[in-house]
Parts: C-alpha cells; sequence; structure tokens
C-alpha cells in the first residue's frame, strides 16, 4: 500500500469516527422505578429523546440491581392487558419515545436488593449508534410531577 493511500484510509477512519462522536446522544430524562424487594420484579419507565437526523436503536439495558433486564410493552387483547418481551426500542430521528405505565417500560427481574422509595440507581441504555449512556433513576411510587 502506498503512503498516500494509507494516509487517505486514515483520513476517511478519522472522519467517520469524528462524525459518529459529534451525533448528539439521544436525551434521557424523567427517569423512575417502582419501589419493590429482594428478589421481585419491578419497572422503570424513562422519556428517551433522539435530536439526532437518524434514527436510533436502544437494544438494552445493563444494571447490577436484578438478575435480568428486559424491554417490555404493555397490549390489550381480549380485553385483558397482557405484556411482552421486546428485543429493541427504535427512537426515531427528531422524536421521543416515552416509557410509562401501560405502554413501553423495562423490567428488572429477581431483584438482588430491595429498592426503597427516594433512592437513586443507575442503569446503562445501549444504543446502537450512540452506544452506552448512564442514567441515574429515582424510586418512586408515581412518575416524576404526577400527583
Amino acid at each position: 500500500m502506498t503512503l498516500t493511500k494509507l494516509f487517505s484510509a486514515l483520513l476517511l477512519t478519522v472522519t467517520i469516527v469524528a462524525a459518529v462522536a459529534l451525533a448528539p446522544k439521544p436525551e434521557i430524562s424523567n427517569a423512575w422505578m417502582r419501589p419493590n424487594g429482594e428478589g421481585m420484579t419491578t419497572a422503570a419507565y424513562v422519556t428517551i429523546t433522539n435530536k439526532d437526523t437518524k434514527a436510533d436503536t436502544l437494544y438494552a439495558i445493563e444494571t447490577n440491581l436484578a438478575t435480568r433486564t428486559e424491554l417490555h410493552e404493555s397490549y390489550q387483547k381480549d380485553g385483558k392487558t397482557k405484556m411482552r418481551k421486546v428485543d429493541f426500542v427504535v427512537i426515531p430521528a427528531k422524536k421521543t419515545v416515552e416509557m410509562k405505565p401501560g405502554g413501553l417500560h423495562i423490567m428488572l427481574i429477581k431483584l438482588k436488593q430491595d429498592i426503597i422509595k427516594k433512592e437513586k440507581h443507575d442503569l446503562v441504555f445501549k444504543f446502537r449508534r450512540a452506544g452506552s449512556i448512564k442514567v441515574t433513576v429515582v424510586a418512586t411510587d408515581k412518575a416524576p410531577g404526577k400527583k
């Protein structure tokens, strides 16, 4: 490989990395979860705003609080509310996705410790484009700002 080709390849790589690094990361707000006891399951809720011109995909949430963490959605069938696991959630470009009771949410399954009201815990959201985003979530009975 000539020195010119090597330099061109290096410049292209740096340009791509810089473009990805400069893309706005999704904003995660209104983060809360329900208190519950060790060994139980709880749910967490957030609002995700994608300010980028390209969609991003949330594919996992990591935490040390639970044995397993899954993305779920609630839906209606035969007049009953049911719930199912989803593998990912697409956050469209320039849009907001709200995770809330009765809709999309995060299940923390088999808690490794008690989640006590007013405590704060970290969750790491994994996006295909934006990478990892650490979010502090407060334990409360109701969404922030709700009575």
